[in-house]
């Protein structure tokens, strides 16, 4: 992990920001930002104790977490540094070794830039970690795994603008830039639909986010929406998830995939819906039994209901997400990015679950 950094905090950042842009501020609402919300942060308290585990963020644009320190191949290499080629990996791996993430169960999850995990332990160059956000059975936490050390942050001064400040939520592409100036010329880093990061200040056409790196970054207003917290994310409807989900079509497969680099079947319906403001676990037999949806029959199903698929013994290993008309979208496997396909109703068919009110 780098050291926390000392020269600049973001309080002191987004001062000179908002002093820098406020002859060109846009009215309030432009591009759909809202105005800058001015609340002064709060410091929250840091614990260290084990039971009360330590909070680190990410400062990659996406995480990859690991089985153990010892799962990843020589071919993973992009996917372990700092910073991360997520397009390079998939790219550089043959579909052999892309079957052979889920065959001998390398990856567990992903988590995105500027997002908290909590570090439960520590191995050589890896924190141990439960991502908050990422609910299941195996850790009241979060979903559990390893990340490398270089990959995350403990600066607090970026956790409390994250608790005190309006959110910016890419959810208008499935990729974006961070830029180093507002005219979005210098591009800093690549990062995933599904990123939060705390706002600053904003121009017309751009808005100056904090980053875990202690460098704030611009933005385009057109890819994020901006909020005064995740909680105020609208209610979406069954055809906003469906509308959502299918901005992501021909995004590549990747076991443990939860961002627009790379998807796998639960990553791809649970990150849908977190970005829409609703939490459901993040594997698909949580997802069935445990995740709070209710029952559907077949023939009720609406759109952003879930399938899911089972093996005899009662294994849920598949979710798709219908879209109405007797299809559905899904992240199929290895050898298939997402697509819209025939809804399968018999065979494996296990049943339907609806997060949705109505």
């Amino acid at each position: 992990m780098r050291p926390s950094p000392t020269p600049l905090r973001l309080a002191l950042a987004s001062a000179a920001a908002l002093a820098s842009v406020a002859a060109v501020a846009a009215p309030a609402g432009a591009a759909g930002v809202p105005a800058a919300h001015t609340t002064t942060p709060t410091t929250p308290s840091t614990p260290t104790t084990p039971t009360t585990p330590t909070t680190a963020y990410v400062d990659v644009a996406v995480a990859t977490v690991w089985t153990s320190p010892d799962s990843p191949r020589p071919v993973d290499k992009p996917a372990l540094t700092d910073p991360v080629h997520p397009r390079q990996w998939l790219a550089d791996m043959t579909l052999d070794q892309k079957r052979d993430l889920t065959s001998s169960n390398v990856t567990q999850t992903q988590t995105l830039y500027g997002r908290r995990v909590r570090i439960l332990d520590s191995e050589g160059d890896w924190y141990k970690v439960a991502v908050p956000g990422q609910a299941t059975p195996k850790n009241s936490l979060g979903y559990p795994g390893w990340i490398p050390k270089s990959q995350l942050t403990r600066d607090p001064s970026y956790g409390r603008a994250l608790d005190a400040r309006p959110v910016v939520q890419v959810d208008r592409a499935t990729t974006t830039w961070l830029y180093g100036d507002a005219g979005r010329h210098r591009k800093k880093l690549q990062v995933s639909a599904g990123t939060r990061l705390p706002e600053l200040a904003r121009t017309r056409g751009a808005v100056l986010v904090g980053t875990p790196d202690d460098k704030p970054a611009w933005i385009s207003a057109r890819d994020v929406h901006v909020r005064s917290s995740a909680d105020a994310i609208p209610t979406p409807t069954g055809a906003d998830v469906v509308t959502y989900a299918k901005s992501f079509l021909d995004t590549p497969y990747v076991w443990g995939g939860r961002s627009g680099f790379g998807l796998d079947c639960s990553g791809f319906t649970s990150s849908v819906y977190q970005t829409l403001g609703l939490d459901i676990p993040r594997d698909a037999q949580a997802q069935a039994q445990e995740g709070g949806g209710r029952p559907v029959a077949v023939s009720d199903l609406r759109p952003g209901d879930l399938l899911f698929y089972a093996h005899d013994s009662g294994s849920i290993y598949h979710v798709a997400m219908y879209v109405g008309d007797g299809r559905m979208i899904e992240a199929y496997d290895a050898a298939t990015p997402v697509r819209i396909t025939e809804a399968r109703l018999d065979g494996d068919y296990w049943g339907a679950r609806r997060f949705l009110a109505g």
